[in-house]
C-alpha cells in the first residue's frame, strides 16, 4: 500500500501566520499533540514571544510552561484548534496526518501531511482554497511500511550534518552511552583520524539538536499523561471508613 507525503505553504487570516509576517526570517516552529500547542521561537525574539503570549491570554488559551531552550523559547498550552480556523482541522477532516512541525515564516504557514488518497489529497486542496492562497511544494509516493522509518522519524534527523550524525552513532557503538562509559572522546576521535576537540563539536551538536527535536514531544505526552491520570484518580473514591 502507498501513500503521498505533500508539502504545501498557506497563506490566510491565521494570527501565528500574520505574526510571522511582522518578524521576518524567523521561523515560529508549533507541534500540536494531545490536546496540547507547542511553539518554539529562536533566541533573541522575546519581542514576539511576548506578543505570542498576550494573544493566547486574550483569547483565554492556558498557557502552562513557558522556558527557555538551547536555540530558543518554547510556549506550552492548551490547544487553539477548537477557537481557530487551523490548518490541521482540514487535514484531520480530509483523512490525512499531520507531521509536525508547522511552520510559520515570512507570512506564511508551511506544513506536511500524509494522505492515503488522491481522492484525500484533492479534497484536501479544495478547502485549502477555501482557506487562502496556497501552493504545493511537494508531492512523492511513500510506501506505508517505510513511514515508521522515514516520514515520522524524519523532524528528529533533518537538522544533523552527516558529520554529527555518525559522531553520535560512533558513540553509541563504541559505548559512550553506556553505564559505566566503556570509552572516552578522545579513543573514538582517534579511531576517525579527527582531533577529540573535533569529535566533541561534531558530538555535542549532534546532542543539543536531537534533544530540541526530541524534547516537544516528550513534553507534550508528559502532559497528556498527567492530564490522563489526574482524570483517573478523580474517578477513583476513596474507600469507606472501616472498609
Amino acid at each position: 500500500m502507498e501513500a503521498w507525503e505533500i508539502s504545501f505553504r498557506i497563506k490566510y487570516d491565521y494570527p501565528f501566520i500574520q505574526m510571522s509576517n511582522k518578524y521576518p526570517g524567523v521561523r515560529i516552529s508549533m507541534w500540536c499533540v494531545w490536546e496540547r500547542e507547542m511553539l518554539h521561537v529562536p533566541l533573541d525574539h522575546e519581542d514576539l514571544m511576548s506578543e505570542l503570549e498576550g494573544y493566547a491570554d486574550s483569547i483565554n488559551l492556558v498557557i502552562e510552561n513557558h522556558k527557555r531552550s538551547n536555540d530558543g523559547t518554547v510556549l506550552t498550552m492548551k490547544c487553539s484548534c477548537d477557537v481557530l480556523n487551523s490548518v490541521w482541522n482540514v487535514v484531520e477532516r480530509n483523512n490525512c496526518s499531520i507531521v509536525h512541525p508547522a511552520v510559520y515564516l515570512d507570512g506564511w504557514g508551511y506544513f506536511k501531511v500524509i494522505s492515503f488518497s488522491e481522492d484525500s489529497t484533492k479534497k484536501l486542496f479544495v478547502d485549502l482554497s477555501g482557506m487562502g492562497q496556497n501552493e504545493l511544494l511537494g508531492k512523492k509516493i511513500v510506501h506505508i511500511d517505510s513511514l515508521p522509518s522515514t516520514i515520522w522519524v524524519e523532524s528528529f534527523f533533518e537538522r544533523l550534518t552527516d558529520r554529527q550524525a555518525e559522531a553520535v552513532v560512533k558513540a553509541f557503538d563504541y559505548g559512550y552511552y553506556a553505564s559505566p562509559r566503556e570509552v572516552t572522546t578522545d579513543s573514538i576521535a582517534t579511531s576517525l583520524g579527527i582531533t577529540r576537540s573535533t569529535y566533541e563539536e561534531h558530538l555535542r551538536k549532534a546532542e543539543n539538536r536531537l534533544m530540541d527535536a526530541l524534547i516537544p514531544y516528550l513534553k507534550l505526552f508528559n502532559a497528556g499523561r498527567r492530564k490522563k491520570n489526574n482524570a483517573i484518580s478523580s474517578q477513583v473514591e476513596p474507600s469507606s471508613a472501616g472498609n
